[in-house]
């Protein structure tokens, strides 16, 4: 029988015996059932709490807005989104048939639990505490009538849950409006997909299959949201896509070869690790981060000299997802920690996971890295191709005189080597300069 299907008491004792049969699955379900605990023991101001705790829990979460209901949009979050064992088996292409059924058993139960709204929630506190009241009132007649005493005068009672009974309940709703996916992540076709299988399915565990099959195909947790991380603290950052990376005729070599070896490297062909020499301002890091915007399913990960010493630690979950990934180590010293710790990985002493390609951005030369590219500092014809190229992006144009002087008197004030920086600097003052002017 369906908890919708069940009267207030028994959907209350079998939704409580559901959370406690998910064994710590889902934060969501564990409030939950400390909600359903406290209604059953009829610890009113304790469910009320409980309810509120949940409620605020739900409010914070990063769960995706989906399906009309804070509630749903939860299980629906810890099954598809989070990094739980079954998924990270999943991920690895492990298939265990006694975590599958364990799986297909949660699901089954998150499916029932998804039923319960805010109002059959209220509902439920509300109905046991009438008949916790009205069960304490049929006991006191009973003791009063077989004492041969009175039972015009019963004592009256001033409990927390009595007082609590009296006062007027306010539940704030799960409901928020209209359902649908409002927000855009990285694996939308393939999460989109999952999502509507879910709310188009009666019995979840009827799905146990398609989820493994998902996690093993696009990966887990964070990586469905996002394509581009940073390294801070030890920890694995989101960050946001970087704008519109403008190829730039002065280093179209580099980014072929760039290209070429990340696309072998997608394939499953042969790649190589790459050193991107140069100096400061010349385009080594923008280059490589460009990847994004022409290889839609690549992952990229900035590790900040700062940050090196996390690499083996990464390396290892990084190779339990099905998903390929670029590190960047970024503007490493030739004797720094980073490349120390390049060495050792490329000696043997570490294995670098098939799925994960390291590229490594320096000013200085060294570094055990089998490929290298170099980026030099642009001539003054290149430079100011670059400023050309920066302008036609955003669709302003100039004379090639007006560049030139422009770049000359750039080369004069700087007093230093001409770098992409300072064409995309240039670009910018013209831009405006043009927008003041129209």
């Amino acid at each position: 029988m369906r908890l919708r299907d069940m009267n207030p008491g028994e959907a209350l004792a079998a939704a409580a015996a559901m959370t406690l049969r998910l064994g710590g699955f889902s934060k969501a379900a564990e409030l939950m059932g400390e909600l359903l605990m406290d209604t059953w023991a009829a610890n009113f101001p304790g469910a009320l709490g409980a309810y509120h705790r949940l409620t605020e829990y739900m409010l914070s979460s990063p769960a995706r807005r989906v399906t009309g209901d804070l509630w749903r949009d939860q299980l629906l979050y810890e099954i598809i989104q989070t990094e739980h064992p079954f998924a990270l088996s999943a991920a690895r292409g492990i298939r265990d048939e006694a975590q599958l059924m364990a799986m297909r058993e949660r699901l089954e139960i998150m499916g029932e639990l998804s039923t319960l709204t805010s109002e059959r929630v209220a509902r439920l506190i509300s109905e046991r505490g009438r008949s916790s009241r009205a069960n304490d009132a049929v006991a006191m007649k009973s003791t009063a009538i077989w004492s041969g005493g009175s039972i015009s005068n019963l004592p009256r009672r001033n409990s927390e849950e009595e007082q609590a009974a009296q006062l007027p309940l306010e539940f704030t709703p799960w409901k928020y409006g209209q359902a649908g996916l409002t927000d855009s992540f990285v694996s939308d076709e393939a999460l989109e997909e999952m999502y509507r299988r879910f709310l188009e399915t009666a019995d979840w565990g009827e799905l146990t299959e398609d989820i493994w099959n998902f996690f093993a195909s696009y990966g887990t947790g964070e990586f469905l949201q996002h394509r581009f991380f940073r390294i801070e603290d030890g920890r694995l950052v989101p960050m946001e896509e970087p704008e519109a990376i403008v190829p730039l005729s002065a280093y179209e070599e580099q980014h072929s070869r760039l290209m070429e070896n990340t696309i072998r490297f997608m394939r499953g062909e042969k790649a190589v690790n790459m050193l991107l020499l140069g100096g400061m301002g010349t385009g080594k890091t923008a280059q490589a981060v460009s990847l994004l915007q022409e290889l839609p399913e690549v992952r990229l990960i900035i590790v900040p000299e700062g940050e090196t010493a996390h690499i083996p630690g990464l390396l290892q979950r990084l190779s339990g997802q099905p998903l390929k990934f670029i590190l960047l180590l970024d503007d490493i010293a030739a004797d720094g920690d980073g490349i120390r710790l390049i060495s050792s990985v490329t000696a043997g002493f570490r294995a670098i996971p098939p799925n994960i390609l390291i590229y490594a951005t320096s000013r200085e030369e060294g570094g055990p890295l089998p490929g290298r590219i170099t980026f030099r500092y642009p001539a003054l014809k290149e430079f100011t191709g670059m400023i050309s190229e920066f302008l036609e992006a955003e669709g302003k144009y100039s004379d090639a005189q007006a560049i030139h002087n422009a770049a000359l008197d750039y080369q004069v004030d700087a007093r230093e080597r001409l770098t992409v920086t300072g064409a995309l600097m240039i670009a910018g003052e013209m831009g405006e300069y043009m927008d003041e002017r129209l």
